[in-house]
C-alpha cells in the first residue's frame, strides 16, 4: 500500500469519572514484574456501516472510552519508574485520530503485515509525553467510510484475556449509548488482583532469553492462513494412540514448530533440541479461581522440548509432546505460581545453562488469541472483517489467532530471515496453510458488515457472512 497515514489529532482521553484515593496505586504481581515493557497490539478493521459521519462515530469512541476507563482506571494511569506499580492518576489514555487516502481494500487485500504499523500509535508511544502510558489508541479513517482501531497496550498489566475483557466492555458501552449508564451497572466488574494473589518472591532477578536463543534477533513475519477444513485434515494426521483427538491449536502450534526445526536444521546444518514455550491461561488454575475479568498477566507457560541430533521429528510427536506438558500443567504445574520456594526452584531451572532458554536450545514462543471473541467487538457498525493482533518484534514467535469464521486458525509466524527462506516452501506446511491470502473479497453489488452475536444496533443489518460493498 503506497498511500501513507496523517495524523489529524492527539488528545487525551481521562475517565469518566475520578478514581476513589484508596485505588490511585495498584502493585504488580511477580508475573506483572516479568512481563516485558512492551506495548501489545491490536488491530480492528470495520467496513463502511451505516453511519458514514466519522465525527458522530468519533464521538462515540471517545464518550464511551472515557466511561469504559471508569471502570478500568488503571488503564488511564502510568506505569511508575520502579516497576513495581501503576500509579493510577487520571492521567488518561492517549487517543490519536488519523486520516489514509485509499480504501479499506486497498490494504485488505493487497496485505502486507509489515505496513500495518502505520495503523497503530507507535510514533507518539515513543514521546515523552506517553512514557508509562497504559494505553494508547488510534482510529485511522479511509476514503471508503471505512475505520480502524489500533490498540497498543502495555503487557506490564494485560494479557489477551485482559485485552479481550476491555475492549468488550468499551463496545457494549458504545452500543448502549445514552442507555450506557443502565449498561455499565450490569457489566462484570474487572477484578485487578495485583500482587494480592501472585506475590513477588524476595530477592530475584528476571531472566529473559539471550540472544543466543534468536527470540531477541530481527526476524521476518510472515502471515499464514489454516482453513476449517483444512484444520479438520491437519488434526486427522496429528492424531495417534498418545493423542486420539488433538485441538485446533495443538495441531497448528504442533506443525508450525515442526516445520521450524527443520528449518533451522537446514540452515544450520546442526540438530540442536529445541524448545516450545507455550502460553497457558491461569485464571481457571489458580487457587480461588479467577474470574474471567482478572486484569493482570495471568500466563504460566509449558515448555515441551525436543532432543538434540533428533532425525526428521514427525507431527504426532510434537503434538503428544505439547499434550503431555498440557495435562502435567493441569494436575501440579500451575501450583507453583503460587508457592514462592516452588516457583523460585523452576526460576532456577529456566536460568540454568542446560535450561529451556540454553544458547545450546532453539527457543521458540506460541501464544493462542483463539476463543476470545475479537471479530465480536461492535461498537454499533458491525463487526470487523479483520482482526489481527500481537505484531511481534522478536524471532521465534507464532500467534495464532481465529479466523472471522471461526472455523480456522490465522498464525502471524516470525522467524529469522535464513529460516524463513526455509519455512515458507515447506510442502508439509503448505499443505495445509496459505500464506499471505487477501482477506476480503469485495462484493459487486451491495451488501452490508454482519452484525455482532449478542449485541443490537440499528445502524447495520444482519448478514450471515460479509458482503462487504464498495470498501
Amino acid at each position: 500500500m503506497a498511500s501513507s497515514v496523517k495524523i489529524i489529532s492527539e488528545e487525551k482521553i481521562k475517565p469518566s469519572s475520578p478514581t476513589p484515593e484508596t485505588q490511585k496505586h495498584l502493585k504488580f504481581s511477580f508475573l506483572d514484574q516479568l512481563a516485558l515493557p512492551v506495548y501489545v497490539p491490536v488491530l480492528l478493521f470495520y467496513a463502511p456501516g451505516g453511519d458514514h459521519n466519522q465525527t458522530s462515530k468519533s464521538h462515540r469512541l471517545k464518550a464511551s472510552l472515557s466511561k469504559a476507563l471508569a471502570q478500568y482506571y488503571p488503564f488511564a494511569g502510568r506505569v511508575q519508574d520502579n516497576n513495581v506499580s501503576i500509579h493510577c492518576n487520571d492521567e488518561g489514555a492517549i487517543y490519536v485520530e488519523a486520516q489514509v487516502n485509499c480504501r479499506l481494500s486497498n490494504v485488505l487485500n493487497q496485505l502486507n503485515v509489515d505496513s500495518l504499523n502505520q495503523f497503530l500509535p507507535f510514533s507518539v508511544a515513543s514521546s515523552d509525553s506517553a512514557k508509562g502510558c497504559i494505553l494508547l489508541v488510534q482510529t485511522t479513517s479511509f476514503q471508503c467510510g471505512g475505520i480502524t482501531i489500533g490498540l497498543l497496550m502495555s503487557h506490564k498489566i494485560t494479557d489477551a484475556s485482559s485485552i479481550s475483557s476491555f475492549i468488550n466492555t468499551w463496545t457494549t458501552i458504545a452500543v448502549a449509548g445514552d442507555d450506557s449508564n443502565a449498561t455499565i451497572s450490569q457489566l462484570p466488574l474487572p477484578e485487578f488482583i495485583g500482587d494480592s494473589v501472585l506475590q513477588p518472591p524476595q530477592d530475584f532477578q528476571v531472566a529473559t532469553p539471550t540472544s543466543d536463543t534468536g527470540i531477541h534477533a530481527k526476524g521476518v513475519t510472515k502471515r499464514l492462513v489454516f482453513e476449517g477444513s483444512k484444520i479438520t485434515a491437519l488434526k486427522a494426521k496429528a492424531a495417534s494412540a498418545r493423542v486420539e483427538q488433538p485441538t485446533r491449536v495443538e495441531a497448528v502450534a504442533g506443525l508450525i514448530w515442526k516445520c521450524a526445526i527443520a528449518a533451522s536444521k537446514s540452515t544450520s546444518g546442526v540438530s540442536k533440541a529445541s524448545v516450545l514455550g507455550q502460553a497457558v491461561n491461569l485464571r481457571k488454575r489458580l487457587e480461588p479461581i479467577l474470574s474471567d475479568t482478572s486484569i493482570g498477566n495471568l500466563l504460566g507457560f509449558i515448555t515441551p522440548e525436543t532432543k538434540a541430533g533428533a532425525a526428521e521429528i514427525e507431527l504426532q510427536e510434537v503434538v503428544g509432546l505439547l499434550r503431555e506438558e498440557i495435562a502435567e500443567f493441569k494436575k501440579s504445574g500451575y501450583k507453583k505460581y503460587q508457592d514462592t520456594e516452588a516457583y523460585l526452584e523452576f526460576f532456577k531451572t529456566m536460568t540454568d545453562p542446560d535450561g529451556p532458554y540454553s544458547s545450546n536450545k532453539n527457543f521458540y514462543l506460541c501464544s493462542s488469541w483463539s476463543r476470545f471473541g475479537f471479530y465480536e467487538t461492535d461498537f454499533g457498525w458491525g463487526c470487523p472483517v479483520w482482526f489481527i493482533g500481537g505484531l511481534s518484534m522478536f524471532s521465534n514467535f507464532f500467534l495464532l489467532m481465529d479466523t472471522r469464521d471461526g472455523r480456522g486458525i490465522e498464525a502471524l509466524v516470525t522467524l529469522s530471515e535464513q529460516d524463513m527462506a526455509v519455512f515458507q516452501s515447506d510442502e508439509h506446511l503448505l499443505a495445509f496453510a496459505s500464506f499471505n491470502p487477501d482477506v476480503i473479497q469485495v462484493a459487486d453489488s451491495k451488501g452490508s458488515s454482519t452484525v455482532c452475536e449478542g449485541k443490537s444496533t440499528s445502524e447495520v443489518a444482519v448478514g450471515s457472512d460479509v458482503q462487504v460493498p464498495s470498501v
